[in-house]
């Protein structure tokens, strides 16, 4: 998939596959986070519970240390790029208004990525 976007890159239409639904989210594109990120609600209408998770994750923000439910995504697809099980952290960004999280490289490591960020292109292929 290929696109033009503003600083920060949002990805749009991020879909997200679960037990109980598809959801599509824009995200802000992250090479620096390791793991993706989405929010709370996009993942309970993909039918997963944050709350049930066992597995956590520390996350240093600006505000501190928190601890952030990991889950695994049975799905998730950016055009024609199609990722299965991938590990994502439920966290509701404070201020993060245009996106519903950050895809970060716990998706991306499956493909080959060409980012340019002073001419807002991105290819995910």
């Amino acid at each position: 998939m290929k696109f033009q976007s503003s600083v920060p890159l949002i990805v749009p239409n991020v879909g997200i596959t679960g037990p109980s639904g598809f959801i599509c989210a824009d995200l802000i594109l992250d090479t620096g986070a390791v793991l993706t990120v989405l929010s709370s609600p996009v993942l309970r209408f993909a039918g997963y519970d944050p709350s049930g998770s066992e597995l956590t994750h520390r996350v240093l923000t600006a505000n501190g240390t928190i601890e952030a439910p990991k889950l695994v995504v049975a799905k998730m697809t950016v055009g024609d790029a199609v990722a299965h099980d991938v590990d994502v952290l439920c966290w509701n960004i404070s201020g993060l208004k245009e996106a519903s999280g950050l895809l970060g490289l716990s998706f991306l490591k499956y493909f080959r990525t060409v980012v340019d960020y002073r001419s807002g292109y991105c290819e995910i292929s």
